[in-house]
């Protein structure tokens, strides 16, 4: 995972600011902290495109035994006993109901999410609550995953430096 550099922005803040700061270095700082925001926000906005991209990979990588599962009977509790199912909520992050990983984000959330609100709404035509509530202790541990992840993959800079990158 590449690394987001980021500028040192200390003039951006009152409690930071150089002590003869002018208006033009907080407007230069206030500018630079904005672009490092979008930053992050992209990187967020890649993985949660790349979880979209990659929904459901186990139903076409074991599509065989995910077809053979789901075309034969059973009862759903016989259903989520069966090798596909358990591989496919294993291997899946989105399936945050079943099985949150140690290590849920909040893009594992927003997956879960948009899924239960497709597969609602296309197989059902509406969407039930039951499959979308998720513990606060779920969302409490994506969220400071989610944080984790993300100051492990920023490092501040100094202009000089990005203009030698």
């Amino acid at each position: 995972m590449s690394k987001i550099i980021i500028k040192n922005t200390r003039n951006a803040d009152s409690r930071t600011a150089d002590e003869n700061l002018t208006k033009e270095q907080l407007y230069e700082a206030t500018e630079t902290h904005r672009e490092d925001v979008a930053r992050g926000m992209k990187y967020i906005a890649e993985q949660l495109i790349n979880a979209g991209q990659k929904h459901d990979w186990t139903k076409i990588k074991y599509f065989d035994q995910y077809a053979e599962d789901v075309l034969s009977e059973h009862t759903d509790e016989e259903f989520k006993s069966k090798e596909w199912y358990n591989t496919h909520i294993h291997e899946e992050r989105h399936h945050v109901t079943a099985n949150a990983h140690p290590d849920i984000t909040l893009i594992d959330c927003i997956e879960h999410a948009v899924d239960c609100i497709m597969a609602g709404k296309g197989r059902f035509g509406d969407v039930s609550s039951r499959f979308l509530d998720l513990p606060p202790e779920v969302l409490y541990r994506a969220y400071w995953n989610t944080i984790r992840d993300l100051n492990d993959i920023v490092e501040v800079s100094n202009a000089e430096d990005l203009e030698n990158s």
